[in-house]
């Protein structure tokens, strides 16, 4: 009898690191020991070659191989992590396409694509895809009772050059020893401010802030990717908090504008020491109203649906948002 082995790649032997690309002399970024390292839940990353031609009209009804060649190449794709202070230091001058001033992170009028490399090892399968940028962020985290939901997710949708096969680092980066902290929605405080009037806490059940930054691949007269610009970022925070009479009033009926800030702090819970902390600030936000509705028997959610401006004051330009990250 002739043994057979069908078995295939497994998703548990994943690994995911990060470098900076290397501008200067456009070479592949080296990956070592010292490379970044995540816990990824899943990735998307595709690199695309489509196949064109042999279209024409031959006489037959099937298409001639040998008519066809490959057209322009382009890299994109998601992959998410669970997240806390340690993770969004990394990742937030990515997002809002500015280097950290300390443990602040804010944007500017510009975007700084800031390339990076990621080398992705799929079990028996690894490549490398060449200066990526975060087209979009999205943080995410749902209330519940036991569910994995609870934890702060970042889902990271990039844009790249090119794709190519590589051969993992001998001695690759090792995962974090020490003890990590990710955020749960308990951790979590959210403050409104409206214009003009007092500071308000306002509990919730989940959130979602994405920011966009609109990226588009140009290839010009190549077949890869030589330019990527953005179109203009979108910063949007949706929240579902209960629909009191309160809310009804302040966050609805008065067509909420003014300061959001959504905080994610160690202070809140016993098990994590006072130092960590992620402050969130959104100066200029301006609502889309949803009218609540009666779904069942259970309770009557009030959704926010908040987009972020920059604004204009005596002292200067206000960015749309400022997040202050800090840990030991």
């Amino acid at each position: 009898m002739t043994c057979i082995d069908t078995c295939g790649s497994q998703g548990v032997y994943t690994s995911l690191l990060v470098e900076e690309s290397d501008l200067a002399n456009c070479n592949p970024a080296t990956f070592d020991t010292n490379s970044e390292r995540y816990e990824i839940l899943s990735e998307s990353i595709r690199f695309t070659d489509n196949l064109l031609g042999g279209n024409g009209l031959t006489g037959t009804i099937d298409k001639i191989g040998n008519h066809t060649r490959h057209g322009a190449r382009v890299v994109v794709g998601e992959f998410s992590l669970e997240v806390g202070p340690y993770e969004l230091d990394n990742w937030l001058p990515r997002i809002l396409g500015k280097a950290a001033s300390g443990s602040t992170f804010t944007t500017d009028e510009t975007f700084d694509l800031l390339p990076f490399d990621i080398m992705l090892k799929r079990d028996q399968g690894t490549v490398t895809y060449r200066r990526c940028s975060v087209s979009a962020a999205t943080l995410t985290s749902t209330a519940s009772i036991g569910g994995a939901e609870q934890v702060t997710r970042l889902t990271l949708r990039v844009l790249g050059y090119e794709e190519h096969d590589t051969t993992y680092p001998a001695t690759p980066p090792s995962l974090p020893t020490e003890e990590r902290l990710y955020w749960l929605l308990g951790d979590g405080k959210l403050e409104m401010t409206p214009e003009g009037g007092s500071l308000t806490e306002y509990y919730f059940d989940a959130f979602s802030l994405r920011i966009d930054n609109n990226l588009t691949p140009k290839t010009r007269n190549f077949l890869s990717v030589t330019c990527v610009q953005t179109n203009g970022r979108q910063i949007r925070l949706r929240v579902r908090t209960p629909y009191t009479s309160s809310s009804h009033t302040n966050l609805y009926i008065n067509d909420f504008k003014g300061q959001g800030v959504l905080s994610f702090l160690g202070s809140k819970n016993p098990e994590v020491p006072s130092a960590y902390s992620t402050v969130i600030t959104l100066p200029e936000l301006r609502q889309t109203r949803i009218t609540p509705n009666t779904a069942g028997r259970g309770e009557i959610p009030l959704s926010l649906d908040l987009e972020a401006y920059r604004s204009a004051s005596a002292s200067g330009t206000i960015e749309p948002i400022t997040i202050t990250n800090a840990h030991p």
